[in-house]
This record gives structure tokens, C-alpha cells and sequence, in this order.
């Protein structure tokens, strides 16, 4: 399989993955702004089980992704990485871009995991 293809299969991957994550991020920013400090255990007991069905159902499996996504990827970035020279002039965009598209999973995974975090911070705080 040529490289620019694999370029392609990974941006496509990517594309994918992102346009998941914004069909998420309703719910995930509902749960994010539940107050931690309600009164009442049917409040806590209903909030608690927002942010349960947040984690388990958009947030695990969306960090999930971009983090196998990213794992795949990663070896093939390095050696990129390192045995390309940095030429301003004449360099290769098929592979600065999936360099690029690697470094974006990176991000996306990152960023996926610190609302994982919160949201389990936020669950545990409702107890």
C-alpha cells in the first residue's frame, strides 16, 4: 500500500473519530456541568447516573479510539520522524502530514482522557 494512501486511511480514521466526539460532546458537556453539591439522594442518585452513562458510553470509548488509533500509528511516525531530515525547502508532505494526523490522535486522546477524569472526579464527588 503507497504511503499517501496510508495518509488517507488515517485522516479518514481520524475524521471519524472527531465527528464521534462532537456527536458526543452534548452529552459529555451536560454531565460536566451537573452540580457536585445537590441536595437530596434522588438528585445525587439521577445525577450520578448521568454521569455514569456520560463515562461508560461516550467518554471510555471515544478515549479508547483515539488512544488505539494513536497506539497503531505511533510506530510508523517515528520512523519518520527519525530519519527524516528538516529541509524547509523540499520536504515530504505525505509524510509531515501523517506525522501531523498522528500528533492530532495524540491530542484528541489526551484531551478525551482528561474528561474521563473529570467526570469520574465529579461521580465520585456525588457519593
Amino acid at each position: 500500500m503507497p504511503f499517501s494512501d496510508i495518509v488517507a486511511v488515517s485522516g479518514l480514521l481520524l475524521t471519524l473519530t472527531t465527528f464521534m466526539f462532537n456527536l458526543a460532546w452534548p452529552t459529555l458537556n451536560e454531565a460536566l456541568a451537573l452540580d457536585e453539591y445537590q441536595t437530596g439522594p434522588q438528585n445525587k442518585k439521577r445525577s450520578r447516573e448521568k454521569i455514569k452513562n456520560a463515562v461508560y458510553w461516550r467518554a471510555l470509548p471515544l478515549t479508547g479510539a483515539f488512544a488505539a488509533l494513536f497506539y497503531v500509528n505511533l510506530p510508523a511516525a517515528v520512523g519518520i520522524f527519525c530519519s527524516s531530515t528538516l529541509d524547509l525547502w523540499d520536504f515530504d508532505v505525505d509524510r509531515t502530514l501523517y506525522v501531523m494526523v498522528v500528533l492530532a490522535l495524540l491530542a484528541f486522546a489526551l484531551i478525551n482522557a482528561r474528561l474521563t477524569l473529570k467526570l469520574l472526579k465529579k461521580w465520585r464527588n456525588l457519593r
